[in-house]
């Protein structure tokens, strides 16, 4: 009987494994830069028309890690510890959100605020237990959430080149965040994943099909004339969740409590298969990054939510009469170092991280828009919810044996606990 219940929940555990094994190449979200520092030095915004209005301060510069001048430091802001450090694996990729605090004082004057969210780490099972069988993404009270062992926060993707086409099939990341005042604990971790995700970590259909097209094209671009292996990707539309591990949440369980949306654009890069090398970026015209652009195109677009009272809502430009998100300065700074050339960054600061025997890595940026399904009165239905994503592939995923061994370790544990 021991060796077929052990059997039984060792099964469980290759499940929590493999549920979310890529279908097309896992692109794991890197990490090891500029570990508990902001994306960039902090620079000031002003609420526009705003008036009143109180200066605000955000900390992500230019949107990419690596940069010089470097970021401030990335601490708590909020009540206990959270389960892991603002940016404590040093991330490559973000979350950024805006929002506008209206403060209860005389003239109700406006506070513009931005939350960073850096993705990137081990994945984690919010139910606590690697050995019962299943994974969840939503939390379960008076459970203590588990990182699965050897298994990193990725975003698969389908690539074509022949036809020129790049899917999106599914993401599965854990982010951390600075909070603010009073927030427990549990907000300053999160998970993050494509839309119609199930709370056992499946994918799932979009909610937005018009949007969230998970397909976009990649073309091939010979730079100045002699570069290969370098593609562009463009129009490659997403919905992503973004929800706490908060048990107290309001909208614990249920996936999407934030909502992104919009199109990605950026490259993939490829190593040379005859001298491994990939190939150098820098002056052959990739430009520069999307920021500060703001996404204006989908105000006034409706969408549907997940949350039923609410079925569906529209986007704004920022809180009507009192701060307009798209104004000159609010979405970000463009990149200055390196000359303000993507691919230069690339070469000096991502592609030196890639793992030896990786052979693609993926830049994706987006200027999007989002919905709050939250009773947070700070984030609402508008633009400037923006995303960066820096991955590398392939990943290589967990053994059957390293699996085995996770397993195996916990059947010990659990019998000397008999």
């Amino acid at each position: 009987m021991f060796v077929r219940k052990e059997v039984g929940w060792l099964a469980g555990v290759l499940l929590i494994g493999c549920a979310a094994l890529a279908r097309g190449d896992a692109f794991e979200l890197m990490t090891g830069l500029d570990m508990r520092l902001t994306p960039g030095p902090a620079r000031t915004v002003v609420p526009i028309p705003g008036s009143p209005g109180i200066p605000g301060s955000f900390t992500d510069g230019d949107r990419l890690a690596g940069t010089s001048p470097a970021g401030a430091a990335a601490n708590w802001q909020g009540n206990g510890t959270p389960f892991f450090a603002a940016n404590q694996f040093g991330s490559l990729s973000f979350l950024f959100r805006r929002g506008s605090f209206i403060v209860p004082a005389p003239g109700n004057p406006v506070v513009p605020l931005l939350t960073v969210e850096y993705l990137g780490g081990p994945r984690l099972d919010l139910d606590g237990d690697l050995g019962n069988g299943s994974r969840s993404l939503v939390p379960v009270p008076n459970q203590t959430p588990v990182t699965l062992p050897g298994l990193s926060s990725f975003v698969d993707l389908s690539i074509n080149s022949a036809a020129g086409s790049i899917q999106l099939n599914h993401i599965d990341a854990t982010g951390s965040n600075e909070g603010s005042q009073n927030l427990s604990p549990g907000n300053g971790v999160t998970v993050n994943t494509l839309a119609g995700t199930s709370p056992s970590g499946s994918p799932g259909a979009a909610i937005n099909p018009g949007v969230d097209t998970r397909t976009g094209t990649l073309t091939a671009f010979s730079g100045t004339g002699s570069l290969t292996g370098v593609y562009r990707i463009d129009s490659l539309g997403y919905e992503l969740w973004h929800d706490s591990i908060d048990s107290a949440s309001s909208t614990a369980s249920t996936l999407g409590t934030f909502q992104y949306l919009g199109a990605f654009r950026g490259w993939l890069i490829e190593r040379d298969p005859n001298n491994g090398l990939f190939p150098t970026l820098a002056g052959q015209g990739l430009g520069s990054t999307l920021w500060a652009s703001v996404d204006v195109s989908r105000v006034g677009q409706i969408y549907n939510t997940t949350f039923p009272p609410v079925p569906t809502a529209t986007i704004v430009d920022g809180v009507p009469g009192r701060d307009v998100y798209s104004a000159p300065g609010n979405g970000g700074l463009p990149l200055t170092a390196f000359g303000g050339d993507l691919g230069a960054y690339l070469d000096s600061v991502v592609l030196p991280l890639a793992d030896p025997n990786t052979r693609r890595v993926v830049y994706l940026e987006a200027a999007g828009v989002g919905i709050n399904n939250s009773p947070d009165p700070v984030f609402r239905e508008t633009n400037g919810y923006d995303v960066v994503l820096i991955a590398q592939s392939p990943v290589p995923e967990p053994s059957m044996l390293a699996l085995m061994t996770v397993g195996l370790v916990a059947v010990v544990r659990r019998r000397a606990g008999r």
